[in-house]
């Protein structure tokens, strides 16, 4: 399973503490279960004059610790988001085709920058579904088209993000009725939906897991189940993460079905928290 990251501020700030400094940062998540490394590369967004930025690697971020840090402190902005891929293949494809630097994660269009964990067990179908915004796929991460799904939702459509995460799930739904007979290794169209999303003014957290899954524990501390991501917000600042950081901050569950926005308004960071 991948790890995911975002932050939103107040004025421009650096994300060094949860991605570099604390026990549980998402480099240290990255290797600190040798069953579990996140060895298929890596990736920070952030916006830059309001101008969305990415920095990415298709190598292990456990072997590029002064690149990556150079890229944290390159990301000082009111907006970050990170991502650290362990790359899934639902189309059983030699492992080499899988690593890239198109691969990698965040993906990025216009002003919206995105990043997922989970896999999309259908991704073929995905594509052939989305038409004409098919063609933007670029690489063989399934995440990919869960973007461009939402993306074309949000333009061609005009849907908000809670819209078209609805949509998508609902498409899933019926792609999975239609050819559900062509994959007999799968019981289901997708095994986890959780992202970090940000359209350059607001910071998205979305959590959409199977219940199954959530019996497995969460990398560093092993306190809370797997693929429940976990958020803090103050007055400055709001910051979500696959998994708690550390001990000291009061973080909160984000639990599946449950989507976290959070803006800037009169200089606080404001919350909301719906169901999808």
């Amino acid at each position: 399973m991948c790890r995911l990251f975002g932050m939103l501020s107040v004025e421009p700030s650096t994300a060094r503490k949860y991605l570099l400094e604390d026990p549980c940062s998402l480099y240290a998540q990255s290797k600190v279960d040798p069953k579990s490394l996140q060895s298929d590369g890596w990736g920070v967004g952030f916006y830059l004059n309001g101008a969305p930025r990415l920095i990415k690697s298709e190598k292990p971020v456990y072997t590029e610790y002064e690149r990556f840090a150079s890229a944290v402190e390159a990301a000082r902005s009111k907006i970050v988001l990170a991502h650290i891929r362990r790359a899934s293949n639902p189309r059983g494809l030699p492992k080499e085709r899988l690593i890239s630097i198109e691969n990698s994660q965040p993906f990025t269009y216009g002003r919206y920058i995105f990043a997922h964990n989970g896999a999309i067990l259908i991704p073929d179908e995905v594509i052939a579904y989305l038409g004409e915004w098919g063609s933007k796929v670029r690489g063989l991460n399934d995440s990919e088209v869960y973007f461009w799904f939402l993306v074309r939702e949000m333009e061609e459509h005009k849907a908000t993000l809670p819209e078209a995460l609805k949509s998508f799930q609902r498409a899933l739904s019926s792609l999975w009725e239609e050819h559900r007979e062509d994959h007999p290794n799968f019981n289901r169209p997708y095994r986890g939906l959780n992202l970090v999303f940000s359209d350059g003014e607001r910071l998205y957290a979305y959590a959409k897991y199977e219940d199954g899954k959530a019996a497995s524990k969460s990398l560093c501390f092993k306190d809370q189940p797997a693929l429940q991501m976990s958020y803090i917000t103050s007055p400055n600042r709001l910051v979500v993460s696959s998994e708690k950081t550390n001990r000291e901050d009061p973080w909160r569950p984000l639990r599946s079905g449950e989507l976290l926005t959070g803006w800037v308004s009169e200089g606080r960071v404001l919350t909301s928290i719906e169901r999808v």
